[in-house]
This record gives C-alpha cells, sequence and structure tokens, in this order.
C-alpha cells in the first residue's frame, strides 16, 4: 500500500530527490537539510524537492523531522509491502515524481554545500538527460568513480567513461527518460536491485554529463542499520548479475560495451565476493559453483572480459572458472593478497596492460584526478 501522508507547498520544481527511509534511526533530517537548506535559510534554496517514502514504517514516527521542514517542498509518502527491499520505495517515489528530472538519495547520505546549487545550475545551462552526482564518503577525499577521461564533462561514452563503475545510479535523470527505457529498480533484491536500471541508462541513454570537481553526493558513514550492508548468501549475491547478464538488451550491446560491463561486473562484484568468502573461511557448499556459473555466463557475452584483468586477479578466476577445490581457491586468493606490484599491475599478455581496463591504465588514470 501507497500512500501520500503530507504533501508541502505547491509548484513545480526543476528536480526531485527519492530517499528512501526503512529505520527512524536514520538520519533523514540531515539528507532533506542538504538538499532543503536549514530553517531559516530557505529563502535561497534551489527549487528541488524531497521525496521521503517511508518503508514499512509509519510516517508518524518522522512527526518531528517533517515539522521541521514545514516550510519546504517535502513530500512524505508511506509504502507498506513487507519487503525488506530499498527497490520497492524507490520504484514509487520515482513513478509519482512529477520534476523535470529525478534522482534517488540513500537516508543516511547528504550532499555538500553547494552541491545542489552546482547540480541546479548545470540543468538550466546543459539540459542533459543525466546528471551523475560527484561522490565521495563520508569524511573522505571525492571518488573516482566513474574513472572518466581526463576532461570530459559532457556526453560521456560508457565504454571510454568507465560508466559501468557506477553501480548505483547517483544522478539526476531527465522523468520521461525513466518510462522510455523501463529504468526499475529489481523488486525484491536486498542487494543488487540497482544492476540493471544502472547498466541500462548508461548504455542507452543519449547524453550523460559529470562534472566531478563540483560539490558533491556524501555517502553515509554512520547509519545503524542499512538494508544492503546485512550479511547475505550467495544467491543474493549472485542473482542481480545473473538476471542482467540473461537480459537480451545487454546481449544485443555492441561488443564493446558488453566487455565493459563484464569486466567492471566480475572485478567489482565477482571477485569481491570471493575473496571476502576466502579470507574469512566462509565458503558454504554451492557458492564456488555459483560463482563460477556467474562468471562462465560472463564470458559468454564477453568472451575476451579475463585479457585486461592483473595477473593476480586471473589466477583467482582461473581457478574459479576450473572448478577448483576451495582449497585451492583459497591458496589462490592468499598468493592474490600477497603479490607483488608486477602481478598487480601487469596483465598475463604484456600489450593487454595498455587496455583502458587494465589495472595499469587505471592506476594511470588516477594521477590528477579530477581533472
Amino acid at each position: 500500500m501507497l500512500r501520500e501522508v503530507w504533501r508541502v507547498r505547491a509548484g513545480t520544481p526543476i528536480a526531485e530527490v527519492v530517499i528512501a527511509v526503512h529505520d527512524a534511526r536514520r538520519p533523514v533530517g540531515r539528507a532533506i537539510e542538504s538538499i532543503v537548506g536549514a530553517p531559516g535559510a530557505r529563502a535561497d534554496a534551489p527549487p528541488v524537492r524531497v521525496t521521503v517514502v517511508c518503508h514499512n514504517l509509519p510516517a508518524t514516527a518522522f512527526g518531528e523531522t517533517a515539522e521541521r521542514f514545514a516550510d519546504a517542498d517535502v513530500r512524505w509518502l508511506e509504502l507498506h509491502d513487507g519487503i525488506r527491499s530499498p527497490a520497492g520505495p524507490f520504484n514509487h517515489g520515482l513513478a509519482l515524481a512529477e520534476a523535470p528530472w529525478v534522482g534517488v538519495m540513500g537516508s543516511d547520505d547528504s550532499f555538500d554545500p553547494g552541491a545542489v546549487d552546482a547540480l541546479v545550475g548545470r540543468l538550466r545551462a546543459d539540459a542533459p538527460q543525466v546528471l551523475l552526482y560527484p561522490l565521495r564518503h563520508q569524511d573522505g577525499p571525492p571518488m573516482a568513480n566513474p574513472l572518466s577521461r581526463r576532461a570530459r564533462h559532457r556526453r560521456l561514452d560508457p565504454v571510454k567513461d568507465r560508466l559501468a563503475y557506477r553501480t548505483a545510479p547517483l544522478a539526476l535523470i531527465q522523468r520521461p527518460l525513466v518510462g522510455e527505457l523501463g529504468l526499475q529498480f529489481a523488486p525484491g533484491l536486498r542487494s543488487g536491485e540497482d544492476a540493471g536500471f544502472s547498466a541500462r541508462l548508461w548504455n542507452l541513454a543519449e547524453r550523460i554529463d559529470f562534472h566531478p570537481a563540483d560539490p558533491g553526493y556524501v555517502i553515509g558513514a554512520d547509519a545503524v542499520d542499512r538494508v544492503t550492508a546485512a550479511p547475505m548468501d550467495v544467491e543474493d549475491e549472485v542473482r542481480p548479475y545473473r538476471d542482467l547478464f540473461a537480459e537480451p538488451w545487454v546481449a544485443a550491446l555492441p561488443r564493446p560495451r558488453r566487455q565493459a560491463l563484464v569486466v567492471k561486473t566480475v572485478r567489482i562484484h565477482l571477485m569481491g565476493a570471493v575473496l571476502r568468502r576466502a579470507r574469512a573461511g566462509a565458503f558454504a557448499d554451492g557458492d564456488l559453483e555459483a560463482y563460477r556459473g556467474l562468471l562462465a555466463a560472463g564470458l559468454r557475452l564477453a568472451p575476451d572480459a579475463l585479457a585486461p584483468m592483473s595477473r593476480r586477479d586471473r589466477a583467482v578466476l582461473d581457478a574459479v572458472l576450473a572448478s577448483a577445490p576451495e582449497g585451492a581457491v583459497v591458496e589462490a586468493v592468499r598468493r592474490h593478497d600477497a603479490a607483488h606490484r608486477a602481478d598487480r599491475l601487469l596483465t598475463r599478455s604484456p600489450w593487454r596492460a595498455l587496455d583502458r581496463e587494465s589495472d595499469l591504465r587505471r592506476m594511470l588514470r588516477y594521477v590528477g584526478w579530477p581533472r
């Protein structure tokens, strides 16, 4: 059930940000204030609406927060679906959005001072279909994600600008594009619900802009309880990417785009999961077979996807692909962690170290970021 609880201040803003919150302890007031401003300082606030979707809890749990923002363009909704997944509230909030551009936000996240003004200025000046948020972790430096080309800020290319590495669709998106591209967070998934949404957006949108030196979006580090941070079994880890690889539109992508998507998925999601479980001695029956299945599915889409991998990563992936016993995979991970610099940066085929997706090329691009 979805219902609107409070709606304040009429008028259509230029952008609307949907915040999904499932726990009254989350600092949603901080998130809202970073968009609409503090009490007494809203006269010059940017024309951006906030829609808060209270997921499986009453909006009255945020009564004090709602009162603080009674003079701002903040809308409060309730969604009661009994499903522990952020997909539902994000999808419902986007479906009810009215502004020309829409975006999503975590309830423990926020924007840097000046970030929303900068975003609105970019929308007015350039009117891109998609405007990526610059990112940083709380109390951390700007994140090089995506690791785009030097001085390339408009009309990004999904391959040349490594857009696949931005898994979360943290951006302002022209609202009609959401429907035109069929963008949706995968219902019911605890994690990875954004994989298909973002992959489809980066590959099918025609105009994506990114200004990494602007003030940005802050990923909060102080959440009491995060839905997607809870321990998961292997099916929860693998399913979003297995489903993505099975999509007909993915198979229809040009080869370089398929390659970029598979390389990123293997490097970040599959390798990350294997390394975590091996280091913790936490493999259960069937885990390695599930990882092998995902890797094999990726290689059917992009047979050359392992070529840009470092020698140390390749050894682990080869063990997984060969259905090696758990002990052999754990030993490959031990050697991976102890690898020297050459094995961390170079590929098996020397010339592939110059590939855009190689660790060496990526390391060189970090120099001078975010220019």
